[in-house]
C-alpha cells in the first residue's frame, strides 16, 4: 500500500514539475532566450529625442553625468534636465549647464509643491519643454554603461515596424554592490523574479509595466492621454499604470540588448530604495492585469506542493518496508531525491539564463532556498508594511 501510494504522489510530482518548468515558468525562459536584435543602420531616419533627466542628484554628479549622456552616439537628441533644488541654485546651475552643453535645457520644481507626486511633475514639466518625436524618461543617477543606450532604445522606432511603433520598454537595475550584508543577493533575486514577470509577457505582446528609468514612448502620446491623469493621486504609477494605458502588443517592443541596461546608483539608501521600490510595485499592482501576479503566485506555491509531494514519496515509500533489506525500501526514496535535484537543476538553469540577459549576479545553489523563502518574506513584507500603505496617496505628504 505505502510503496504504490509514494509511486502516485511521485507521478503528482512530476506532472506538476513539468507543468512549473514549461508554463509557469514560461516569462522567466522567454527572457533567457532573448535574442540580440541587429544593428540599424546609420542611414535610417532618426526621429528628434527628449531626453528628460529627473536629477535628485548634486551639481557635480549631474555635470558628470551629462557628460557621459553628451557621448551618445544617436545622431539627433536633446536633454531636458528637472531638478529638485532651492531656488538659489537654480541659476547657478543653468548657467553652468549652458556653458558646458549645447543641447542641454535646465528646468526646475517649483519649491512649493505639495500633495503631488515629484516625479511625476518633474515629468510633466519635461514633457512640455520637450521638443522631440520621441520622449525618453530617465534619472540622473542612473549609469549609463554604453555609448549605444539611445540608439539601442530608440532602434524599433527606426526599424521595419517604425511606423507602428509608439512605446520602447527598456529596463534598469539597482546597483546592488552597494548594498551590504548577505540579504542583498536575495534582493536581487527578488528583483529579477518581478521584472522577468513583465518582461516576459512584453516580450510576448502582452505588455503592463514598464521601466520608468529607461523608457521611449512617442510625446503625443503622453497628451492624448492627459499624461499621469489616471494616477495623479498616487506618487507611483508613471512606469506601470500610465504605460497599461498606452502600451499594446502591436505598437510596443521590449529592448533588453545589454547596451539598454542602466544601473541605478543610491549609494547607501539603496536598501532603502529597493524597498521603497517593492512597496510601490505591490500597491500599483492593483491596477494592473491580475494574470501575471496570479501566475507568479502558482510558481511559488509550487515550490512547496512539489518539495512536499517528493519528501512525500520517499517517507511513505520507505514505510512499506518491514525488512530493512528490501530494495523497495529506497527506490521511492532515490527516485523521489532524483526528480526533485532534477527539478531544482532544471530551474537553476533557467533562472541564470536569464539573469545573465538581465545583466544581474547568477545563483546556484542559495536559488532553491530564496525560492522556497520568497512567499513567506512577501507575506512578511506585506504585513510589516501595511500601516506604511497610505503614504502610497500624494494627500498624505
Amino acid at each position: 500500500m505505502y510503496y504504490e501510494l509514494s509511486l502516485i504522489l511521485i507521478g503528482i510530482a512530476l506532472m506538476l514539475s513539468v507543468f512549473t518548468l514549461i508554463w509557469l515558468e514560461r516569462p522567466l525562459i522567454r527572457v533567457g532566450s532573448y535574442k540580440q536584435k541587429e544593428d540599424i543602420s546609420p542611414d535610417l531616419p532618426a526621429p528628434k529625442i527628449s531626453v528628460i533627466v529627473y536629477s535628485q542628484v548634486s551639481e557635480e554628479e549631474l555635470m558628470d553625468y551629462l557628460e557621459v549622456l553628451r557621448n551618445q552616439d544617436y545622431p539627433d537628441f536633446e536633454v531636458v534636465v528637472v531638478c529638485e533644488s532651492t531656488a538659489e541654485s537654480n541659476e547657478i546651475l543653468s548657467e553652468s549647464c549652458n556653458r558646458r552643453f549645447n543641447n542641454v535645457y535646465v528646468t526646475f520644481i517649483p519649491p512649493g509643491s505639495h500633495n503631488l507626486s515629484r516625479r511625476k511633475l518633474a515629468l510633466t514639466i519635461g514633457m512640455k519643454a520637450a521638443k522631440g518625436e520621441i520622449v525618453v524618461t530617465t534619472t540622473a543617477n542612473a549609469e549609463i554603461q554604453s555609448c549605444r543606450w539611445l540608439s539601442t532604445l530608440i532602434a524599433p522606432f527606426r526599424g521595419e515596424k517604425a511606423e507602428s511603433t509608439d512605446v520602447s520598454l527598456g529596463y534598469s537595475h539597482l546597483d546592488y554592490s552597494q548594498m551590504k550584508g548577505w540579504g542583498k543577493w536575495y534582493r536581487e533575486f527578488v528583483a529579477v523574479l518581478t521584472n522577468a514577470g513583465w518582461i516576459g509577457y512584453a516580450l510576448a505582446g502582452n505588455p503592463y509595466r514598464g521601466d520608468g528609468n529607461n523608457l521611449a514612448f512617442r510625446r503625443k502620446l503622453f497628451f492624448e492621454h492627459k499624461g499621469y491623469s489616471q494616477s495623479m493621486y498616487i506618487h507611483s504609477g508613471d512606469d506601470d499604470i500610465f504605460i497599461r494605458e498606452i502600451a499594446t502588443g502591436e505598437n510596443t517592443a521590449m529592448v533588453l540588448d545589454r547596451e539598454s541596461i542602466l544601473s541605478i546608483g543610491w549609494g547607501e539608501a539603496s536598501t532603502r530604495m529597493w524597498r521603497t521600490r517593492k512597496e510601490q510595485y505591490d500597491f500599483t499592482s492593483h491596477w494592473l492585469p491580475q494574470g501575471p501576479f496570479l501566475r507568479a503566485g502558482a510558481t511559488s506555491t509550487m515550490q512547496w506542493i512539489i518539495l512536499f509531494l517528493y519528501a512525500g514519496a520517499g517517507i511513505t515509500g520507505y514505510l512499506h518496508v518491514g525488512n530493512r533489506y528490501d530494495i523497495h525500501a529506497y527506490v521511492a526514496a532515490i527516485l523521489a531525491a532524483f526528480l526533485l535535484l532534477s527539478f531544482q537543476l532544471a530551474e537553476i538553469i533557467i533562472y541564470r539564463r536569464a539573469a545573465k540577459k538581465m545583466d544581474a549576479t547568477r545563483l546556484w545553489w542559495a536559488l532553491p532556498f530564496f525560492r522556497l523563502a520568497r512567499p513567506v518574506l512577501n507575506k512578511l513584507f506585506s504585513f510589516r508594511h501595511r500601516h506604511t500603505r497610505r503614504w502610497n496617496y500624494t494627500w498624505t505628504r
